[in-house]
Protein backbone atom coordinates (compact mmCIF):
# COMPACT_ATOMS: atom_id res chain seq x y z
CA UNK A 1 0.00 0.00 0.00
CA UNK A 2 1.48 3.07 -0.92
CA UNK A 3 2.48 5.57 1.86
CA UNK A 4 1.27 9.47 0.74
CA UNK A 5 4.27 11.95 1.52
CA UNK A 6 3.51 16.12 1.97
CA UNK A 7 6.73 17.41 0.02
CA UNK A 8 6.96 21.40 0.47
CA UNK A 9 9.71 22.78 -1.20
CA UNK A 10 10.00 25.68 -3.26
CA UNK A 11 12.31 24.17 -6.07
CA UNK A 12 10.70 21.99 -8.78
CA UNK A 13 13.65 20.54 -9.57
CA UNK A 14 14.29 19.22 -5.95
CA UNK A 15 10.57 18.32 -5.63
CA UNK A 16 11.15 16.24 -8.87
CA UNK A 17 14.39 14.78 -8.43
CA UNK A 18 13.15 13.48 -4.78
CA UNK A 19 9.94 11.93 -6.40
CA UNK A 20 11.85 10.33 -8.81
CA UNK A 21 14.64 9.18 -5.75
CA UNK A 22 12.00 8.02 -3.82
CA UNK A 23 9.85 6.72 -6.45
CA UNK A 24 6.07 6.10 -7.23
CA UNK A 25 5.51 2.44 -6.26
CA UNK A 26 5.65 3.20 -2.57
CA UNK A 27 4.30 6.58 -2.27
CA UNK A 28 2.12 9.06 -3.44
CA UNK A 29 3.16 12.97 -3.57
CA UNK A 30 1.15 16.00 -2.60
CA UNK A 31 3.38 19.15 -3.55
CA UNK A 32 3.54 22.49 -2.30
CA UNK A 33 5.95 25.26 -3.53
CA UNK A 34 5.39 27.20 0.07
CA UNK A 35 4.72 27.23 3.76
CA UNK A 36 1.34 28.36 3.16
CA UNK A 37 -0.02 26.33 0.95
CA UNK A 38 1.84 23.76 2.79
CA UNK A 39 -0.18 24.30 5.20
CA UNK A 40 -3.60 24.29 3.48
CA UNK A 41 -3.12 20.98 1.65
CA UNK A 42 -1.84 19.45 5.20
CA UNK A 43 -4.83 20.50 6.85
CA UNK A 44 -7.24 19.37 3.73
CA UNK A 45 -5.37 16.04 3.29
CA UNK A 46 -4.19 15.17 7.47
CA UNK A 47 -6.01 12.06 7.21
CA UNK A 48 -4.14 10.41 4.64
CA UNK A 49 -0.41 12.62 5.31
CA UNK A 50 1.75 9.87 6.50
CA UNK A 51 5.36 12.10 6.70
CA UNK A 52 5.54 15.46 5.60
CA UNK A 53 9.02 16.31 3.91
CA UNK A 54 9.15 20.02 4.82
CA UNK A 55 12.25 22.99 3.66
CA UNK A 56 13.55 25.42 5.92
CA UNK A 57 13.96 27.92 3.84
CA UNK A 58 10.71 28.77 2.02
CA UNK A 59 9.17 31.97 0.87
CA UNK A 60 6.53 33.83 3.05
CA UNK A 61 6.48 31.86 6.38
CA UNK A 62 9.85 29.62 6.54
CA UNK A 63 9.88 26.06 7.50
CA UNK A 64 10.34 26.64 11.02
CA UNK A 65 6.83 28.74 11.43
CA UNK A 66 5.15 26.14 9.00
CA UNK A 67 6.27 23.19 11.41
CA UNK A 68 4.42 25.44 14.82
CA UNK A 69 1.51 25.46 12.96
CA UNK A 70 1.30 21.92 11.40
CA UNK A 71 2.02 20.72 14.55
CA UNK A 72 -1.39 22.65 16.27
CA UNK A 73 -3.65 20.96 13.46
CA UNK A 74 -1.74 17.62 13.64
CA UNK A 75 0.94 16.63 15.85
CA UNK A 76 0.59 12.33 15.31
CA UNK A 77 2.24 13.01 11.59
CA UNK A 78 6.12 12.72 11.96
CA UNK A 79 7.59 16.19 9.74
CA UNK A 80 11.19 15.53 8.31
CA UNK A 81 12.86 19.00 8.25
CA UNK A 82 15.32 19.28 5.15
CA UNK A 83 17.88 22.78 4.95
CA UNK A 84 20.82 23.47 2.84
CA UNK A 85 22.57 25.02 5.56
CA UNK A 86 22.59 22.76 8.39
CA UNK A 87 23.47 24.51 12.03
CA UNK A 88 23.42 23.65 15.50
CA UNK A 89 20.64 26.53 15.49
CA UNK A 90 18.24 25.44 13.07
CA UNK A 91 18.77 21.60 13.68
CA UNK A 92 17.28 22.75 17.33
CA UNK A 93 14.76 25.11 16.34
CA UNK A 94 13.17 22.31 13.79
CA UNK A 95 13.53 19.52 16.52
CA UNK A 96 12.32 22.16 19.55
CA UNK A 97 8.78 22.69 17.08
CA UNK A 98 8.72 19.01 16.86
CA UNK A 99 10.33 17.52 13.50
CA UNK A 100 11.25 14.03 13.63
CA UNK A 101 14.53 15.04 12.10
CA UNK A 102 16.37 17.58 10.63
CA UNK A 103 18.73 16.03 7.38
CA UNK A 104 21.19 18.48 5.32
CA UNK A 105 20.19 18.50 1.52
CA UNK A 106 23.63 17.64 1.07
CA UNK A 107 23.37 14.20 2.57
CA UNK A 108 19.60 13.01 1.65
CA UNK A 109 20.30 10.43 -0.61
CA UNK A 110 22.69 8.78 1.54
CA UNK A 111 20.57 9.01 4.91
CA UNK A 112 16.53 10.13 3.64
CA UNK A 113 15.36 6.65 3.36
CA UNK A 114 16.19 5.22 6.80
CA UNK A 115 14.61 8.60 8.35
CA UNK A 116 11.53 8.13 5.88
CA UNK A 117 10.96 4.49 7.20
CA UNK A 118 11.76 4.92 10.53
CA UNK A 119 8.91 7.64 10.63
CA UNK A 120 6.05 5.52 9.05
CA UNK A 121 7.31 2.71 11.38
CA UNK A 122 7.13 4.81 14.43
CA UNK A 123 10.05 4.68 16.00
CA UNK A 124 10.69 7.79 18.23
CA UNK A 125 12.81 10.55 16.83
CA UNK A 126 16.69 9.68 17.74
CA UNK A 127 17.09 13.55 17.43
CA UNK A 128 15.99 15.12 20.26
CA UNK A 129 18.73 17.78 21.12
CA UNK A 130 16.86 20.53 22.27
CA UNK A 131 18.36 20.67 25.57
CA UNK A 132 20.62 23.75 26.73
CA UNK A 133 22.70 21.51 28.25
CA UNK A 134 23.30 19.37 25.24
CA UNK A 135 26.05 16.78 25.33
CA UNK A 136 28.16 18.24 21.95
CA UNK A 137 30.10 14.99 22.01
CA UNK A 138 27.67 12.28 22.82
CA UNK A 139 25.51 13.85 20.04
CA UNK A 140 28.35 13.47 17.43
CA UNK A 141 29.12 9.90 18.20
CA UNK A 142 25.44 8.76 18.17
CA UNK A 143 25.42 10.70 14.86
CA UNK A 144 28.42 9.28 13.53
CA UNK A 145 27.35 5.59 14.67
CA UNK A 146 23.95 6.22 12.36
CA UNK A 147 26.55 7.45 9.33
CA UNK A 148 25.62 10.76 9.68
CA UNK A 149 29.20 12.47 9.26
CA UNK A 150 28.44 16.02 8.21
CA UNK A 151 25.65 16.93 11.11
CA UNK A 152 28.22 14.68 13.59
CA UNK A 153 31.29 17.04 12.29
CA UNK A 154 29.03 20.32 13.40
CA UNK A 155 28.45 18.98 16.75
CA UNK A 156 32.44 18.47 16.57
CA UNK A 157 32.98 21.79 15.92
CA UNK A 158 30.34 23.09 18.49
CA UNK A 159 32.43 21.15 21.14
CA UNK A 160 35.79 22.59 20.07
CA UNK A 161 33.66 26.26 20.43
CA UNK A 162 33.31 25.07 23.94
CA UNK A 163 36.09 23.50 25.16
CA UNK A 164 38.40 26.95 23.87
CA UNK A 165 35.86 29.21 25.24
CA UNK A 166 36.69 27.43 28.53
CA UNK A 167 40.14 27.63 27.71
CA UNK A 168 41.13 23.96 27.34
CA UNK A 169 43.56 24.21 24.64
CA UNK A 170 44.66 20.60 23.90
CA UNK A 171 40.78 19.49 23.58
CA UNK A 172 39.55 22.32 21.30
CA UNK A 173 42.34 20.80 19.01
CA UNK A 174 41.18 17.75 19.05
CA UNK A 175 37.72 18.35 18.64
CA UNK A 176 38.48 20.42 15.92
CA UNK A 177 40.90 18.08 13.85
CA UNK A 178 38.20 15.32 14.66
CA UNK A 179 35.32 17.37 12.56
CA UNK A 180 37.48 18.57 9.49
CA UNK A 181 38.20 14.78 9.26
CA UNK A 182 34.29 14.51 9.23
CA UNK A 183 33.75 17.43 7.11
CA UNK A 184 35.68 15.59 4.53
CA UNK A 185 34.20 12.36 4.97
CA UNK A 186 30.95 13.47 4.06
CA UNK A 187 32.35 16.02 1.43
CA UNK A 188 32.22 19.07 2.62
CA UNK A 189 35.26 20.69 1.88
CA UNK A 190 34.01 23.87 2.49
CA UNK A 191 32.71 23.57 6.17
CA UNK A 192 36.38 21.19 6.76
CA UNK A 193 38.39 24.87 5.63
CA UNK A 194 36.09 26.86 8.47
CA UNK A 195 37.03 24.73 10.84
CA UNK A 196 40.56 24.45 9.73
CA UNK A 197 40.63 28.39 10.11
CA UNK A 198 39.50 27.94 13.84
CA UNK A 199 42.13 26.01 14.34
CA UNK A 200 44.99 27.70 13.13
CA UNK A 201 43.24 30.34 15.58
CA UNK A 202 44.34 28.30 18.78
CA UNK A 203 47.79 27.04 17.15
Amino acid sequence: MQKTILLVDDKKLLRDTLIDYLGNDKFRFIEAETGEKGLDLFRENAKEIDVVLLDENLPGIDGIKTLQLMTRINQSIPVIALTGELTIEIRNAFIKAGAFDVQAKSAIYEKLLPSLEAALEGEKSGTDSSDENIDFVKMAEDLKNDGRWEESALYLREAGMEQKALGKRDKAVEFFEEAITRYKRAGRTTKAKEVEKLLDEIS
